[in-house]
């Protein structure tokens, strides 16, 4: 990694359930070109990173740079990753269990330094340094989308806990035996505070406004803006349990800004501004009192993942 500071460019990926963001970027975050190509689930480890590898090579042929000028490769992906050794641990999206993901992609680019980090912490990394968090040294960047993802930067740098898996936030039990989730267990926030946990809730309450309406969240937010009152309280309902266990966050690592991304960041005046106050009703007094919390938007959308995986060995402190 000595290397890096005299580097030219740096790539990008973020690996989704159904696309993959490729960019190539100037060592100063400016980004050069950009690609996206669909993900297939189930597809082959192999096929699917050589059909990556050769999308990265043309894209830097239309740009004019040779693979020897790229120095640095970041692979952001939706699951458990052990960043030491570049091993996806587990991805449910992409039915991968223990995969050497960097092993794999070295294969190919045997003179880049390559590393693999969780898409939520890289598009925390991404707002950290060129986005929405800049100027905070311990700050969660939070993914409100069809799920809820979390990143976590403690002291300028992304904390991954010893197994792997912190900002984990979706996942937290916030009501003992409640709604059934996927990941198994019963209560968890994201079936409260996600699109999708908005959704399911709005077509047991109100199943009848929503016929004839294009399926997800944003219908709910469109009858709520409509003035209709069971989507408002069924809106803020989600807002408080979302305030509960991001207080319980803020008890917890004492982060000083939390960023909002994701589809619902969107909806500033039902979701962002109550969101502070219900955090800071919710919280503990000892740094409630104290009034430094910060809410804001993110600023980077949806190619934050990308972005921070370019630049992983700033979160790492190299």
């Amino acid at each position: 990694m000595n290397g890096l500071r005299q580097c030219k460019y740096n790539v990008g990926i973020d690996i989704g359930g159904t696309k993959v963001n490729i960019g190539i970027f100037q060592k100063t975050g400016q980004l050069v070109d950009k690609v996206k190509i669909p993900s297939q689930q189930g597809e082959d480890i192999e096929i699917f990173v050589d059909r990556i590898g050769c999308e990265l090579k043309r894209l830097a042929q239309k740009c004019g740079i040779m693979i020897e000028e790229i120095e640095f490769i970041g692979l952001g992906v939706p699951g458990t990753v052990d960043m030491r050794s570049g091993i996806v641990e587990y991805c449910p999206n992409l039915f991968w269990d223990m995969v050497p993901l960097k092993e794999y992609f070295q294969t190919i680019f045997l003179k880049q330094e390559i590393q693999v980090i969780q898409d939520s912490w890289a598009g925390a990394l991404a707002e950290h340094e060129f986005g929405a968090g800049i100027g905070y040294a311990d700050m969660t960047c939070i993914t409100l989308g069809t799920g809820i993802g979390g990143g976590i930067i403690a002291n300028n740098r992304i904390f991954s806990g010893g197994m792997h898996c912190a900002g984990e936030i979706g996942h937290t039990i916030i009501e003992k035996d409640g709604r059934g989730c996927n990941c198994g267990n019963c209560g968890c926030l994201e079936k409260y505070a996600s699109g999708n946990g908005i959704y399911e809730q709005a077509l047991e309450y109100f199943p009848e406004k929503l016929r004839g309406m294009k399926e997800g969240a944003e219908s709910v937010f469109e009858l709520a803006y409509q003035g209709y009152e069971p989507a408002l309280r069924l809106i803020e309902n989600s807002v408080q349990m979302l305030a509960v266990g991001l207080a319980n966050l803020v008890g917890i690592i004492s982060t000083e800004a939390i960023i909002i991304s994701g589809g619902l960041c969107e909806h500033e005046e039902l979701i962002l501004k109550p969101l502070q106050k219900y955090i800071l009703e919710y919280g503990y007094h000892s740094w409630t009192r104290q009034n430094r919390l910060v809410v804001r938007q993110a600023k980077l959308g949806s190619d934050a993942p990308m972005i921070g995986a370019a630049f992983i060995y700033k979160g790492l402190g190299i």
